[in-house]
């Protein structure tokens, strides 16, 4: 689907005549305005950067709490969510229980039968083991009634969380979240596992001062429930996927090790993962485990100690989201068809018997980002159905699905994802409804995708010191995008199809100065027709780093491609 391109930037590349201008005006865009800014951004520093975990209202009563448990040998029940960023986050706060010496258990719940947040099940189980606390990690403030029958059995609760705080809290002991109105920590944009991560900065704090720096290690964790629930590398979150990625390149967990091998990923000591290398191949299998069958799997894996239970778990693992990508490349499919079929739609409203529950939700933001349009998928049963909604740049989803409630019998979600069920017999008028109030809160726009880049690069700043010096940027992610550059009228030298299949184009593309540059496009080998050597493009591009037989140079990663005008 063709997209407009649009700048960023207001200047959009006219007056930066040197590098430094440049990448000012990309920190600018970042929201990184002054030199103390810069400086903490491209020379992010562990010590320097994190905030003290104890800025947290609750973090004394949770920690005096953990101190009773200890003492008394309490059984404490963890309750934590099926996605990478609940994983991760019961990772870090088991690790930390065991850390003190407190007997615990683990409780991931089943997506498909018990859904997001602390269960009734889970509530009943706890209270059959002996528990005297319940931490939920991930999830918990819209837990009012599971607390308050744990708080019936004589359970108290601790909820570690980061989503949106209703107006009114449930009755827990103690809560550590960001997001809590008035709360006075400083930074809001935790995932769930950096807000596990704070705590147990306040255990070793606490109990354990002399060995902070062993926090270090548990950053590679951290970092992946970071990327994964897409949070914005900003803040903290930049200082804690910077070193995260370091530690995964190093890490001590014989999990993420077999993982690499088994997944055949390029991360090892010496090789540091990227983001995006998270975003593309950790996290889905970490996330394949809940969406084709348990969240157990994925946890249990990153728990392991042992090498061989570890590579028998990751390759139960590299099965499921093997499975994964073939029924989201399947449904996805069969959700272009029916967007295609009702283009006059001002959204992608999709219900199929064979949409399978577990990746509804992964198609769903790939069919929104590549319609520009907001898309909800449903898996259709005999009497209802329940699917996922991904929303676009502009549009509160959860404010229309709440505008949709009469026909609901259950949703929930934040501004660009929500999840619901309803009976199948409303199909029909909620799709009616929804694709009303889009077209209200839109108008047009949702017709018009685009892709935005941050500036017009002259060629001349195109080397391979820039390169280097955009790299300090890193990581790149939410919140702080990789730059995407517009050159123009660029001469193709030579241009032909890559890949197996051959949806890959190589192109080498000729500057007004005569310079020419090695350029790879992605699944646009499609994208210009006909297209033949000696025409002017224009590109949008990302930089990077090329080495071939011992020779490093700049390449441009292009993100489209279009006739010169």
């Amino acid at each position: 689907m063709s997209r407009a391109w649009k700048s960023r930037s207001v200047s959009d590349g006219d007056g930066y005549r040197s590098v430094d201008d440049v990448i000012g005006e990309l920190l600018r865009l970042r929201g990184v305005d002054t030199d103390e800014d810069r400086k903490r951004f491209l020379s992010p520093d562990y010590d320097r950067d994190l905030h003290d975990p104890f800025l947290f209202s609750s973090m004394s009563t949770v920690m005096d709490r953990l101190r009773k448990a200890k003492d008394s040998g309490e059984h404490v029940g963890l309750f934590g969510d099926f996605d990478a960023d609940g994983i991760t986050s019961s990772i870090l706060m088991s690790e930390g229980l065991a850390k003190l010496g407190i007997p615990f258990s683990v409780y991931l719940p089943d997506k498909h039968t018990e859904g997001h947040g602390l269960s009734m099940k889970a509530v009943k189980t706890f209270a059959s083991e002996g528990v005297k606390l319940v931490i939920t990690v991930d999830c918990g403030m819209m837990n009012h009634e599971e607390i308050a029958e744990a708080g019936r059995l004589g359970m108290e609760t601790i909820v570690v969380d980061h989503h949106h705080a209703p107006e009114t809290l449930p009755d827990a002991l103690a809560f550590i979240n960001p997001k809590i109105p008035g709360e006075p920590y400083p930074f809001k944009e935790l995932c769930g596992a950096g807000v596990a991560f704070k705590v147990l900065q306040a255990v070793y704090k606490t109990y354990f001062p002399k060995e902070t720096d062993q926090l270090k290690w548990l950053l590679d964790v951290v970092a992946v429930g970071t990327v994964a629930d897409v949070m914005p590398l900003i803040d903290e979150n930049r200082i804690i996927v910077a070193y995260g990625l370091i530690v995964l390149s190093k890490t001590r967990r014989p999990g993420f090790r077999e993982m690499f091998a088994t997944g055949r990923l390029p991360i090892r000591e010496g090789k540091a993962p990227t983001a995006r290398d998270i975003s593309f191949h950790v996290a889905p299998r970490l996330n394949a485990a809940s969406r084709m069958a348990h969240a157990q799997a994925a946890h249990d894996l990153l728990a392991a100690v042992d090498a061989d239970r570890a590579r028998e778990l990751a390759d139960i693992l590299e099965t499921h989201n093997v499975e994964r990508q073939k029924v989201s490349a399947d449904i996805a499919a069969l959700a272009r068809v029916i967007a295609l079929e009702r283009s006059d739609k001002n959204l992608v409203f999709a219900v199929h018997e064979d949409f399978h529950f577990g990746v509804v939700g992964l198609v769903a933001g790939k069919i929104a980002n590549e319609f520009g349009k907001p898309t909800i998928l449903l898996s259709k049963g005999e009497t209802e159905s329940k699917g996922s909604l991904r929303s676009v740049p502009g549009l509160n989803i959860i404010e229309v699905v709440e505008a949709c409630a009469d026909l609901l019998d259950r949703y929930g979600g934040h501004a660009q994802a929500a999840g619901l069920t309803l009976k199948n017999e409303n199909l029909v008028a909620l799709e009616e409804r929804m694709d009303r109030l889009v077209a209200e809160r839109l108008g047009t726009a949702v017709m018009e995708p685009e892709l935005a880049y941050d500036l017009r690069l002259p060629t001349a700043h195109l080397s391979l010191d820039f390169a280097r010096t955009i790299g300090r940027m890193a990581p790149f992610g939410e919140g702080n995008p990789e730059p995407v550059f517009l050159g123009e009228n660029l001469v193709v030298s030579d241009s032909r199809p890559v890949g197996k299949t051959g949806t890959h184009l190589k192109l080498l593309l000729a500057a007004e100065d005569g310079r020419e540059y090695d350029a790879i496009g992605f699944s646009l080998a499609d994208r210009i027709p006909d297209l033949v050597r000696g025409e002017r493009i224009d590109v949008l591009f990302q930089l990077d780093e090329n080495e071939w037989n011992g020779r490093v140079n700049i390449q441009l990663k292009l993100v489209d491609m279009r006739r010169s005008v």
